[in-house]
C-alpha cells in the first residue's frame, strides 16, 4: 500500500471530536473524486453509526476479521466512500488476542489485502491507549491528534506521543504524528485561546493553524446519521474541516 495514505486519528479522551474528524474528513475527500476507506475501531461505533445508523447490525465487522482473520468486512457509504464496521465485541479484543503471536500487526496485514486500492484510508482509534490503538498505530503512516478547549486538553498527549514513538522504533519506523487539531474552539472564551496558546507554545508547527470552532452542526448531524457535509455544507465546522484538510494534504504531500 506505497500510494495509500492511512490516517490514525487518535487521542488520549473521548469528547474531542476524533470521530467527527474521520467522518468530516472522509466525506470531503471522497466529494474530491478521491477512493477512501473509514475504519470504525472503537467499540462505541459512533463512526459506523454516523454512516450507517443507528440500527445498522452487520454479521460481519471490524472485530471477525482482527480476532479469527476472517475477511475483511467493507460497506458502501457512497460512491468513493467505504466504511469497515465497528462492533460492540471491540471492547473485548485486546483480551482475545492477547496471547497472539505478532498481535500488533494484524490490522497491518488486513489493510495490505487491499493493494493500493483506496487513496485514503482513516482509522478512527479508540480513546483507551491499547492493543487496538499500536495495531492502527503500525498500520498507519501518519498520526493526527484532535484536541479540544478544556481544563485538561493536553492531559494524556505526552502519554500518545510516547508509545507513537515506541511503534516508530521498532513495528513501523514511517510512522509520524502529523499535527494536532484544536476542535471544539469557542473564539469569545479565555479558557479557549488559553489552551490553543499553551499548545502552540509546546508543539509549535504540529499545531495545525486552523481551529475547529464548536458549533450546533457538529452535535447534531450524527443524530441524524450524517456528516457534517452532508448535514451542512455551509456552516462553520464544514467550513472549518474544508480548511484543514487543505493542511493536511500539504503537510502529507
Amino acid at each position: 500500500m506505497v500510494n495509500t495514505k492511512i490516517i490514525a486519528i487518535a487521542s488520549h479522551k473521548g469528547g474531542v471530536g476524533k470521530t467527527t474528524t474521520a467522518a468530516t474528513l472522509g466525506s470531503l475527500l471522497s466529494s474530491q473524486g478521491k477512493k477512501t476507506l473509514l475504519v470504525d475501531l472503537d467499540a462505541q461505533r459512533n463512526l459506523t453509526s454516523t454512516f450507517m445508523g443507528t440500527k445498522f447490525n452487520p454479521e460481519m465487522t471490524l472485530y471477525e476479521s482482527m480476532s479469527r482473520k476472517a475477511p475483511l468486512a467493507i460497506y458502501e457509504v457512497r460512491d468513493n466512500l467505504d466504511i469497515v464496521p465497528s462492533s460492540l465485541d471491540m471492547g473485548a479484543l485486546d483480551t482475545v488476542i492477547a496471547s497472539r503471536i505478532q498481535r500488533e500487526t494484524i490490522l497491518r496485514d488486513i489493510l495490505r489485502s487491499l493493494n493500493d486500492e483506496y487513496d485514503w484510508i482513516l482509522l478512527d482509534c479508540p480513546s483507551q491507549m491499547g492493543i487496538i490503538t499500536v495495531n492502527a498505530f503500525t498500520a498507519a503512516n501518519s498520526i493526527i491528534v484532535p484536541v479540544s478547549c478544556d481544563a485538561y486538553a493536553a492531559e494524556g498527549l505526552l502519554q500518545l506521543i510516547k508509545m507513537a514513538e515506541i511503534v516508530s522504533s521498532g513495528l513501523n519506523p514511517s510512522l509520524d504524528i502529523d499535527g494536532i487539531i484544536i476542535t471544539r474552539f469557542h473564539t469569545r472564551r479565555s479558557l479557549d485561546r488559553m489552551v490553543e496558546q499553551d499548545l502552540r507554545e509546546h508543539y509549535g508547527d504540529l499545531v495545525f493553524p486552523t481551529k475547529i470552532r464548536e458549533n450546533a452542526t457538529i452535535v447534531h448531524a450524527p443524530i441524524m446519521s450524517l456528516d457534517i457535509i452532508s448535514y451542512d455544507p455551509k456552516c462553520n465546522g464544514a467550513k472549518d474541516y474544508a480548511a484543514l484538510l487543505k493542511e493536511i494534504e500539504e503537510r502529507l504531500r
